[in-house]
């Protein structure tokens, strides 16, 4: 099966300016108007960037005109979320209705509970939405949160364009027998979108830090690198589907995972204090279309 997976020409690819973007970022002594000077030959892109932090969810006081200041501002990380994003929006915006609504606003709350891990790391128990059961990380990169909170189920966008008529039988079965999408993916294809998912965006050269997360979102016990942003993308994506944003197309939502609360070290207020936090990013979707 993946190596018919590999062979489809609907496999998405990531724009070629990424490959370029991130040579000249690896570069010890990287050009911003180098990048800047990439960005400007791909004109739809430079106008998403400066639409995103021209965005409240961004908040910067002054709005931001010249696409090499965004870069500035930005920073290498969320520079390339943004290009990353770019490509699998469109792919999922024309494969599965819902879809990206789902997976832009599980990328911000991805973000959001990496930064309040990370807040609580330093403040402790006393900051606001923490506890005492918090537990201590060397801080998680929220930028590549996003990514992993956007990219998760782009395995999805695989079946659903290779595998037309088992994607329509997976769905059926799930919404009948009312069962996570997941565990009838294993049943039908003896593989599921997570896996799939992880394939891809490991074949796409990104960070372990991504696609690792990624693999385990469905059973964060399993993982033992990123553990911890295994269960935040894990929680991510469970609000994100509790409070109904998107369609995931997954007919059936299960209970909070209890181990992505014990693995982060959150509790019921915890839960309250993030919900409160994204709820208002469902104004912010708009910024993709």
């Amino acid at each position: 099966l993946v190596a018919a997976i590999k062979r489809t020409e609907n496999i998405p690819t990531l724009p070629k300016v990424l490959t370029r973007i991130t040579e000249e970022m690896n570069s010890d002594n990287y050009s911003i108007k180098n990048i800047g000077d990439m960005m400007a030959h791909d004109v739809s892109l430079s106008a998403r960037i400066l639409k995103i932090v021209n965005s409240p969810f961004y908040g910067f006081p002054q709005r931001i005109h010249s696409i090499n200041h965004a870069i500035v501002l930005l920073g290498a990380n969320v520079l390339k979320s943004i290009v990353i994003s770019t490509s699998a929006f469109t792919i999922m915006k024309e494969a599965m209705e819902g879809l990206w609504e789902h997976s832009l606003f599980c990328a911000f709350a991805s973000k959001e509970i990496a930064l309040w891990i990370n807040n609580c790391n330093k403040q402790g128990k006393g900051g606001e939405g923490c506890n005492k059961n918090v537990q201590k990380t060397g801080g998680i990169d929220a930028d590549m949160m996003f990514s992993a909170g956007l990219l998760h189920d782009i395995g999805k966008i695989i079946i659903a364009t290779t595998l037309k008529e088992e994607f329509k039988k997976i769905l059926e079965i799930s919404k009948n027998d009312k069962r996570p999408l997941i565990d009838i993916e294993h049943e039908i294809l003896h593989i599921s979108h997570d896996q799939l998912s992880y394939m891809l965006t490991k074949e796409w050269n990104l960070p372990a830090s991504i696609y690792l997360p990624i693999k385990y979102h469905h059973d964060v016990r399993l993982a033992n690198d990123f553990k911890m942003e295994a269960a935040v993308l894990n929680l991510a994506d469970f609000l994100t589907q509790a409070i109904g944003i998107g369609y995931s197309k997954n007919a059936f939502i299960e209970a909070v995972n209890e181990d992505s609360l014990n693995i982060i070290g959150a509790d019921f207020g915890f839960i309250k204090h993030i919900v409160n936090e994204i709820y208002s990013f469902k104004d912010e979707l708009y910024i993709f279309d």
